[in-house]
């Protein structure tokens, strides 16, 4: 028995159809063993239907970039690759698979050098090519008689490919491919369709989302008898084993999750009467969730108590100077309050109606949907219970307010706000010069965005590092005006506060994250230390030298629009034109 010749099988892609892809392996392993198998192109242009043939038939796809229009890349290189396979000595034959005559002078050299050529290509070949081989084997001839097609043949090719392949998220490119290798090019237009999308969307069977496709009515996979499904307490025990081995005992959830797929697979949580993930850890008592971090219970973070104001702070003296003079208001008694308790954190009537009454003086016509402003409300305080003040629902409290009133489905001030909104628009009328006695002025200050986050941060600071959001908005309502969310462009206080650095939302609390706070000081003293060790640096360079210790800083974070503010603010130290000097 006679040893085969081992051969390489060298393919030019742009010039050789994919559907060919099993006839050329079947005809090129009829002369010997196929010790090299290489297909050559520019693969980032697109692989003319070849990538799914040349994957599947262990081809090796060869890229050759294409550095200047016009000139055929893809040729040298597989020439450049002939030459060294040639020097190596390890085969006794090549299989050159192209319709191109620019083989033709490699062809005559491979045959000096004493190896066996076979040439596949089209019957367009030119004759030069083909009778530089041994044998030359026309596609055309051999194949093309058993690769027609009609609407029907490709019907059914699509369907018995989706039925194999279907896993929810089949590409549309995969089946193009798929017929491009096994019909060649298909002109869609002689079967009456435009793109193959549209021939794809004419199926009964299959349903298309966009680029993927999928079988109708498909049979879902019916679980077996004796799958183990994991129980919640298992589940519970994975997530309670993965967070001891983590310091501190807490990890963010979306990595949580993802071990316990790794461990468990892919679980179905509305098995545990739980949408998503987040809702299957609220319900576990070993457990305990806050935001987006997960917590062992018996680690789950105590909630903050409200340390007593520090008496220096000028800014805590101006607000609190009225609040003072009234021992009865229950912002002066929350520090003794343990903020666990639910009824230190539930809003009074009359908070809720100014939160309603500026709502509606936003609105141009003052008067809104009933759902609109109950949403507003929620978003402000959360979901409030009505039946403490004497109301079964949202719309029985509002009947029993004065400043609003309720028609129906829509709620819209009172003839008294009304009047007085209307009084307001008069008296800011640029026309009226004259003012009468009595009449307040507007000494609001004008809003901007980063003014308004370095306030809430200031307030936050004063008031002990936890301030609610009632109060907060209250204080920002008389300092910059009631529409000062509209001048900003936001919509609620809480998405204001939700964009400010450092700030943490517990419920109806803000707080500034101590991490933020610790990370201010080292800042602050960096800057001390480094202007008192410097003498007089530029702004430039203290800036630079920020940025490099402390990485991600952006003085925008405290609510300034120039670095030379945000030094200024700092203690010891001042911006002096292009400098930065200490101060006394």
């Amino acid at each position: 028995m006679t040893e085969q010749k081992r051969l390489a099988l060298l393919i030019d892609s742009d010039n050789v159809s994919a559907k060919y892809a099993p006839f050329i392996l079947s005809e090129a392993a009829k002369f010997g063993e196929l010790t090299y198998k290489r297909i050559y192109g520019d693969w980032e242009k697109g692989s003319n239907g070849w990538h799914y043939p040349a994957l599947n038939n262990s081809i090796m796809p060869v890229q050759q970039t294409a550095y200047i229009t016009g000139k055929n890349a893809t040729d040298f290189s597989m020439i450049i690759d002939a030459m060294d396979i040639l020097y190596t000595g390890n085969v006794e034959g090549f299989v050159l698979v192209t319709s191109d005559s620019d083989f033709t002078r490699l062809a005559i050299r491979l045959r000096e050098a004493g190896k066996f050529v076979v040439g596949i290509g089209e019957v367009k070949t030119p004759l030069p090519f083909t009778s530089s081989c041994h044998k030359f084997i026309y596609l055309n001839q051999v194949f093309e008689q058993a690769m027609t097609y009609d609407e029907k043949t490709l019907r059914k090719a699509v369907l018995d490919y989706v039925a194999e392949n279907d896993d929810g998220r089949l590409d549309l490119l995969k089946i193009q491919a798929f017929l491009t290798s096994k019909y060649g090019s298909i002109n869609y237009d002689t079967i009456g369709f435009n793109r193959f999308s549209n021939f794809i969307d004419s199926f009964p069977e299959l349903r298309r989302n966009n680029t993927f496709v999928t079988l109708k009515n498909s049979p879902k996979k019916p679980i077996k008898q004796n799958e183990n499904l994991p129980t919640d307490r298992e589940i519970t025990e994975v997530i309670v084993g993965y967070l001891k081995r983590k310091d501190g005992g807490h990890e963010d959830i979306s990595k949580v999750e993802q071990y316990v797929t790794a461990t468990l697979g892919k679980i179905d949580y509305s098995r545990f009467g739980s949408k998503r993930f987040a809702k299957f850890i609220d319900k576990q008592s070993a457990l305990f969730r806050k935001s987006t971090a997960v917590y062992l219970a018996e680690n789950a973070p105590k909630p903050v108590k409200k340390p007593e104001p520090k008496q220096e702070q000028k800014s805590e003296q101006k607000i609190e100077q009225k609040q003072e003079q009234k021992p009865e208001i229950k912002q002066e008694q929350k520090p003794d309050i343990k903020p666990a308790l639910a009824e230190a954190r539930l809003p009074d009537e009359s908070e809720i109606t100014d939160i309603i009454v500026t709502y509606l003086k936003t609105v141009k016509s003052g008067s809104e949907n009933l759902s609109a402003v109950e949403r507003q409300v929620e978003s402000s305080f959360g979901k409030v219970d009505y039946t403490r003040f004497g109301a079964k629902t949202f719309a029985k409290f509002l009947d029993k307010q004065s400043a609003v009133c309720r028609t129906n489905t829509s709620v819209a001030l009172s003839e008294s706000v009304a009047d007085s909104k209307q009084e307001e628009k008069q008296i800011a009328k640029p026309e009226k010069k004259t003012e009468k006695k009595g009449d307040k002025k507007d000494t609001s200050e004008k809003a901007d965005l980063n003014t308004v986050k370095r306030e809430i941060q200031i307030q936050t600071v004063s008031h002990g590092n936890s301030i609610s959001l009632p109060v907060l908005g209250k204080i920002l309502r008389k300092k910059y005006g009631d529409n000062y969310l509209k001048d900003i462009g936001a919509i609620t206080l809480k998405q204001l506060v939700t964009a400010v650095a450092g700030i943490d939302i517990d419920g109806n609390y803000i707080r500034i994250e101590d991490a933020f706070l610790t990370r201010t000081e080292e800042i602050e003293q960096f800057v001390r230390d480094f202007v008192a060790k410097s003498g007089k640096p530029s702004i430039k360079s203290l800036s630079t030298q920020i940025k490099k210790k402390f990485e991600g800083f952006d003085f925008t974070d405290y609510g300034y629009s120039r670095f030379s503010d945000f030094i200024n603010a700092i203690d010891g130290v001042r911006a002096d034109g292009y400098y930065v000097v200490q101060s006394k």
